[in-house]
């Protein structure tokens, strides 16, 4: 049975599902033989034609780039193309265009005739690239921003108690292909307003966990749900420094659920929205002697916005 070309979709709007398919389908029709399949390059133990890395990024994933490197060919060498699109080209015609020039560059490599390249519209600007190593599909990033969200239930007089605001830093790594990530996160806020006269209160927390992600292709958009662990550090201290005795200290544990919305989903730079639900598992009271305890609330919500950058 013939081998197939493994194509690996490093970056695009959609790694997986329909535009993919779309890919593989144009690829196998031009390519013949053993056609073309989704795959990790670096696979072992299966016999495979050729092995394919297809880029979809920059402004608008305008700008497709393929690196093509054939099993047995003699010279051992890469071949590569890049392919800056049009605005209105569509989607879908973008990843038929990978397919097809998947298997244009994987002929020219094995030393058969190679099937016709895109052309029109959508091949204009072809340009050699410079041979590179496949990369794995694995994005790393980092993000920063502000928050606003509760903070306690009531302060030390009794009073209902004073949201929070702070600023926030999330580093991400994310698997294209199957969609999974991980994140680690930490932020520090403070009190809107004083629960006391002279009274101060900020938060340190430390968060850990991930979940997956999916594109909004319509929007350019990328959903992620995620699941932490938390913990939080809470102080409360007077504002005059020479009260120190009444500086208070409290500790919570807990988990929190998060939906995020990144735009655009493979920008360089790209806006991050998060709404955050938190649940405290278990914490201490927050006390400031002399004055009775602020309580802590066991749940709440936090909204978050910032901006993301791509390191890789």
């Amino acid at each position: 049975m013939p081998a197939p070309i493994v194509v690996d979709i490093a970056s695009g709007p959609a790694v997986h599902g329909e535009l993919p398919a779309l890919l593989v389908e144009a690829c196998s029709r031009a390519a013949g033989g053993g056609g073309c399949a989704l795959g990790d390059p670096k696979r072992a133990g299966t016999p495979v034609r050729a092995l394919a890395v297809v880029w979809l990024d920059g402004p608008d994933h305008r700008r497709l780039r393929v690196d093509v490197a054939s099993v047995g060919a003699p010279e051992g060498t890469l071949s590569s193309r890049e392919i800056e699109f049009r605005e209105e080209d569509p989607l879908p015609d973008r990843y038929r265009t990978a397919g097809l020039l998947v298997a244009a560059l994987a002929s020219e490599r094995a030393g058969a005739p190679a099937p016709p390249e895109p052309t029109g519209a959508a091949a204009a600007g072809i340009e050699p690239a410079a041979a590179a190593p496949p990369a794995r599909p694995l994005g790393w990033f980092l993000a920063a921003g502000g928050l606003v969200g509760n903070g306690l239930d009531r302060g030390p007089a009794g009073a209902a108690g004073p949201a929070r605001a702070g600023a926030w830093v999330m580093a991400t790594a994310l698997d294209r292909r199957s969609g999974f990530f991980g994140a680690l996160s930490a932020s520090y806020a403070t009190a809107l307003r004083e629960p006391a006269p002279g009274l101060s209160v900020q938060w340190l927390a430390l968060g850990g966990g991930g979940g997956i992600a999916a594109p909004i292709t319509p929007l350019d958009a990328l959903v992620r749900a995620r699941v932490e662990a938390a913990a939080d550090w809470v102080i409360a201290s007077p504002g005059d420094p020479k009260k120190p005795e009444e500086t208070g200290h409290g500790w919570t544990l807990g988990t929190r659920t998060a939906i995020d919305l990144v735009w655009p989903a493979e920008g360089s730079v790209a806006l991050l929205g998060s709404a955050e639900a938190f649940v405290r598992i278990h914490q201490t009271d927050l006390r400031v002697h002399p004055k009775p305890e602020a309580a802590l609330p066991k749940g709440g919500f936090t909204g978050m916005l910032g901006v993301q950058l791509r390191l890789r």
